[in-house]
């Protein structure tokens, strides 16, 4: 019977005992295909509209979507994303669903950052921001290829914020390819800055857990014209009194809160 190399046990118990931001959102998902409004929000949402095809649950959902992307794909795709815009925990639902089906290529950014970031949750986080962010600036008139346009989306967004933090570059040449007709372009900075803000006030986030994410996620290089995407772990953990282990919890915890608002972000920006 062949061994496997010590080396190799070691790194396939140290991947099996890291939990990520991806682990824990499909833990969330159990509980969700479980919540009795969440399913009923999806029949009142397939009686609505055709192109839900009569599902009644989540699970439905999930179920319709699997499989090769078909014109109903994209109907199923764009009735959620629809309602993404929806206020409180209808939007939510939507986008988290959205969020769940495209699990498995949130999965292939973060490991395509592997060259750029080394820590699995790291990376992780910020696919998982990134393809929150392909759902919300989805544009509203896109009806098909949407599924690879999302997958798109979000891995040309991480793998750029990854490669700032690894390679500082001017901020001019950062977010560059994101400006669409209706929608001024923003460097990733201020938009994060924007979104900070607005967490706070709506009270998703706390002043201190809003300083972090900043701090992790946003901190303009002192005296320089460039921005760093990803922040040393053990720099933001000694500013914050903490250590690197905890700060990446806090993080994660407060990731989630956000990306799950996502949608009431939506409503905000559009009004």
């Amino acid at each position: 019977m062949p061994t496997t190399p010590a080396s190799t046990r070691e790194n396939a118990m140290g991947t099996a005992r890291k939990t990520t931001i991806i682990n824990r959102l499909n833990e969330q998902w159990a509980q969700v295909r479980e919540d009795f409004a969440a399913q009923h929000a999806v029949q009142t949402w397939s009686a609505e509209d055709s192109r839900l095809r009569g599902a009644r649950s989540v699970q439905d959902i999930r179920t319709l979507a699997d499989g090769p992307v078909t014109p109903a794909t994209d109907e199923l795709f764009r009735a959620l994303l629809d309602r993404t815009s929806l206020p409180g925990s209808e939007g939510e639902l939507a986008s988290r669903i959205v969020l769940q089906l495209m699990i498995g290529r949130i999965v292939h950014t973060s490991r395509a950052m592997t060259g750029y970031i080394r820590d699995i949750e790291e990376r992780s986080q910020l696919a998982v921001v990134a393809m929150y962010d392909a759902i919300r600036t989805c544009p509203t008139d896109k009806s098909t290829y949407l599924t690879p346009h999302l997958a798109w989306t979000a891995h040309r967004t991480a793998m750029r914020l990854a490669k700032v933090g690894a390679n500082e570059i001017p901020m001019a040449s950062v977010g560059s390819d994101r400006t669409t007709a209706d929608e001024p372009d923003l460097h990733p900075s201020e938009e994060l800055a924007q979104i900070l803000a607005w967490s706070v006030a709506e009270g998703v986030l706390n002043a201190g857990e809003a300083t972090l994410l900043a701090h992790r996620y946003g901190d303009e290089s002192p005296g320089r014209p460039s921005w760093t995407s990803v922040a040393d772990p053990d720099t933001v953990a000694g500013q914050a009194g903490i250590s690197p282990d905890a700060m990446r919890q806090r993080c994660s915890r407060a990731a989630r809160r956000l990306a799950a608002a996502s949608a009431r972000y939506l409503g905000h920006d559009t009004d």
